[in-house]
């Protein structure tokens, strides 16, 4: 969103890990889908603790630490409902099933599930997606660790299965600059010093 038009819509979707505590000025970044603001370390090449005074020249990685609010969860939505089996109720619906479906309230089922930090990395991923031109991808290629090779696999895989049926799973690429702690905590390692990148993370 690169409105406030856009962004009124946006923010009653989902939530970025931070946003700005508008009553405060100057304005602050807080958390919110964060439970408490990140951790930023810095580490040189050889991957050694620097302390955060340290110059920028000796500063070869920044690793911010992002814990999530364990509350999170999706919206209910027919896409979670599961059926006896544990199996997406609604995943292998026919062209004649959905011509019976004009809205959402015509599923007799939804369902919800905790968003984890596997879903944040996701997203993460899908800025490099090629469908997704993301007006920031060039600039996250330049930061986030290994961003720009898995947007070039995915250019290369994308171009070759366009004709095909069936989706890219971005599960099925690793991000070496994306590590998912466990459910709730998520380590996001940046190449450099960059500590604009906070301000990213409420968008």
């Amino acid at each position: 969103a690169y409105s406030a038009n856009e962004f009124e819509i946006i923010a009653q979707v989902y939530e970025p890990p931070l946003q700005y505590a508008y009553l405060k000025r100057p304005y602050q970044l807080e958390p919110l889908a964060a439970a408490e603001m990140p951790t930023v370390s810095f580490l040189d090449r050889d991957g050694r603790v620097l302390p955060d005074d340290a110059p920028d020249e000796a500063v070869a990685f920044s690793v911010y630490e992002i814990r999530l609010r364990p509350d999170l969860r999706y919206q209910p939505h027919p896409a979670f409902a599961l059926d006896a089996a544990g199996k997406p109720r609604y995943l292998e619906m026919t062209a004649a099933d959905l011509g019976r479906i004009r809205s959402l309230a015509d599923f007799p089922e939804t369902a919800s599930r905790p968003a984890t930090a596997a879903d944040f990395a996701y997203q993460i991923k899908r800025l490099v997606h090629p469908a997704v031109h993301s007006p920031i991808a060039e600039l996250m290629k330049g930061y986030i660790v290994g961003l720009a090779e898995v947007g070039e696999r995915l250019e290369r895989d994308f171009s070759q299965r366009k004709e095909a049926a069936g989706w890219l799973d971005l599960r099925d690429y690793p991000l070496e600059g994306v590590e998912v702690v466990d459910e709730h905590r998520l380590r996001i390692r940046l190449k450099g010093k960059y500590p604009q990148f906070r301000f990213w993370l409420a968008m």
